[in-house]
């Protein structure tokens, strides 16, 4: 049986493996996803987390809950070997293992840029994922609450 392996759980990556699972026959081929977070982001909303117009719950949409047919792997694909077709993947716990695949799709997405500014990365958030938009909005409600309190 084919082996179909996805890089990434983000838009691209949770798409592909629903319209695979939607378009292929059972027994016609494996697919599996490997991504650190058990869910997609939904991008566009995190400015509404942000301002607290959208929960955070609705940002996210569960990768078990909609990919039934899909093998899910939490970790980050560390090493790709086309020649074997063979990735390295290191899960969230325990030593990496090796994959192999037939098919391979990376949709790794993207990380925040920092730029090469010293300790903005340590003091700023980004805004890619349902936690950073969190993090941002209990910044700015700790802030206001401490400015409430000045004279």
């Amino acid at each position: 049986m084919r082996e179909i392996l996805i890089v990434g759980g983000g838009y691209a990556g949770f798409y592909t493996a629903w319209g695979l699972e939607k378009k292929l026959r059972r027994g016609e081929a494996h697919v599996t996803v490997v991504d650190p977070r058990p869910y997609m982001t939904y991008q566009p909303f995190l400015p509404e987390v942000v301002a607290g117009s959208v929960e955070a719950r609705h940002a996210a949409v569960s990768l078990r809950r909609h990919l039934h047919r899909t093998r899910l792997i939490a970790g980050s694909v560390t090493e790709i070997r086309n020649r074997d077709r063979t990735v390295t993947v290191r899960p969230e716990s325990g030593p990496d293992y090796q994959l192999t695949y037939d098919i391979l799709v990376i949709t790794a997405g993207a990380i925040t840029r920092t730029f090469p500014i010293p300790g903005i990365s340590d003091q700023a958030f980004g805004l890619k994922h349902v936690e950073e938009a969190v993090a941002i909005r209990d910044r700015l409600l700790t802030s206001f609450d401490r400015a409430a309190t000045l004279p």
